[in-house]
């Protein structure tokens, strides 16, 4: 802390080692903070001669108004179709929205929790693709409500809500399928703890099977986040089947990647290979062919999620996820929808 600066409540929280989200906590008497460490909190402002700024007495009178949302990366198109969706739900209500990027980095993404919690917002939306277990354990340190959106709930009294990925990628399959294509490649980076990307393959896979084809009629292929990530992707999953004649992507940045990536081998789409995307960003509808792709239901997404944040809100006090143990909250899936362009076309045929 540089001299002649007021203390902050991060300064508070290096000095009694403990996280932001804790100080807070323990500062305005929840019960559920150790006494050791209200009371190394407690010595540590009073030796930072630490003061609670205004913003955190407003929040006490409930007169903030202000909700923090978290994405996972504000680059691909996907996620500000989310914060729209949000800010404008959170707007109707007479509130304003503070923006985090998480930049695809699941330790920035926490960092933004203890900043937002140090903001002293009245409740958090996190909207991110990976919930890992640090998020689990911050999120229960979280004095405020919180709501998940575009992952599963893994915490008690935390509500989310997302896409029916399985049923996603169900949709294209079948509509591939439809199509007379029987060699798939899912181009996607699967992790342990994305079940979304791993979701939408089961549902490609149950799609096939019931098709009485056989696990070798669908390849994944790695692919890197972003455009040039699908384009290289695309180009992999070419080589590595000449029979293959259509590419499911985890997301439509991926596809548009993937429509360079074969028109850089020479092949036309959708003469010589269909490609379908997820997501149906603006921009899906403007490339060359349009882009087929499965549309996520972004905007009630983002009314569901301030509508169940502010209900917890509404309610004034209540039981923190730090507080109550048991199952995850309540997790909703809203239905995808498969918008047809002119990225697919019959297998082995030209398009009319």
């Amino acid at each position: 802390m540089s001299a002649g600066r007021p203390a902050t409540v991060r300064d508070v929280a290096a000095r009694a080692g403990v996280s932001i989200a804790t100080v807070s906590r323990a500062l305005r008497g929840h019960a559920n903070v150790e006494p050791a460490t209200r009371q190394r909190v407690e010595e540590a402002a009073r030796a930072l001669s630490y003061r609670p700024s205004g913003v955190a007495r407003s929040l006490r009178l409930r007169a903030t108004r202000t909700i923090g949302l978290i994405v996972t990366d504000i680059e691909n198109p996907y996620f500000p179709q989310v914060v729209s969706a949000v800010e404008d739900a959170a707007r109707e209500r007479g509130y304003s929205v503070l923006l985090a990027d998480g930049r695809r980095d699941p330790e920035r993404e926490i960092e933004s929790l203890e900043v937002l919690a140090e903001r002293e917002v009245d409740g958090l939306i996190i909207a991110s693709t990976t919930l890992t277990l640090r998020h689990q354990v911050r999120i229960r340190e979280v004095p405020c409500p919180v709501v998940i959106v575009n992952s599963e709930s893994t915490v008690s009294v935390v509500p989310a809500v997302l896409s029916d990925n399985a049923g996603g990628g169900r949709m294209a399959a079948e509509h591939l399928l439809g199509l007379g294509h029987r060699r798939l490649a899912y181009l996607a980076a699967p992790s342990a703890d994305d079940r979304a990307v791993h979701e939408r393959i089961e549902g490609v896979r149950a799609a096939l099977w019931a098709e009485g084809l056989a696990r070798g009629a669908l390849i994944i292929v790695p692919a890197a986040p972003g455009v040039d990530g699908g384009a290289l992707a695309a180009v992999m999953a070419m080589g590595a089947d000449s029979a293959i004649s259509a590419l499911i992507c985890s997301n439509d940045l991926t596809a548009i990647g993937a429509l360079r990536g074969l028109r850089s081998l020479g092949l036309r789409v959708p003469a010589d290979a269909s490609v379908v995307g997820f997501d149906d960003i603006e921009m899906a509808a403007h490339v060359d062919p349009p882009l087929t792709t499965i549309r996520q239901a972004t905007d009630e997404m983002g009314h569901w999620a301030v509508a169940s944040l502010l209900q917890r809100i509404d309610r004034g006090r209540e039981a923190t996820a730090g507080q109550v143990g048991g199952t995850p909250g309540r997790t909703v899936r809203l239905p995808v929808t498969l918008v047809t362009r002119g990225s697919t076309a019959p297998a082995g045929r030209p398009p009319a």
